[in-house]
């Protein structure tokens, strides 16, 4: 289920429920199709929808042009969401773990020897 979706220029960033917590995915606006490397998962709802929000004003201001005249307040509303995400990231000790991480995870057998590197 999408608990909520931020749009860039070129992708939708979807926050969806996951049994690890909250997943970002990416959906191209032309296509509809889902990018399985662009996926994210956060234990905090708070900071997946702060990634989520930062993505989508990085994609606004790295697909504007410099003829744009809103070029500057693109710029200017991607570095207050990078900074609120950078900012509840490290309060909430959440930063996120790439999709394919998890999904590497869970292929491993759970009777089978885990490594442990100190």
């Amino acid at each position: 289920m999408i608990l909520a979706a931020c749009e860039g220029r070129h992708w939708q960033y979807e926050i969806v429920e996951h049994a690890d917590g909250y997943v970002v995915r990416m959906r191209d606006l032309e296509s509809g199709n889902l990018d399985d490397d662009g996926t994210t998962v956060f234990r905090t709802m708070p900071v997946a929808f702060a990634f989520a929000e930062m993505s989508a004003a990085f994609d606004r201001f790295t697909a504007s042009t410099d003829d744009e005249p809103d070029d500057a307040q693109m710029a200017t509303d991607f570095a207050v969401t990078e900074r609120a995400f950078s900012d509840l990231s490290s309060r909430l000790c959440d930063g996120g773990v790439a999709g394919s991480m998890v999904q590497a995870w869970e292929r491993q057998p759970e009777g089978g020897p885990r490594l442990t590197l100190h």
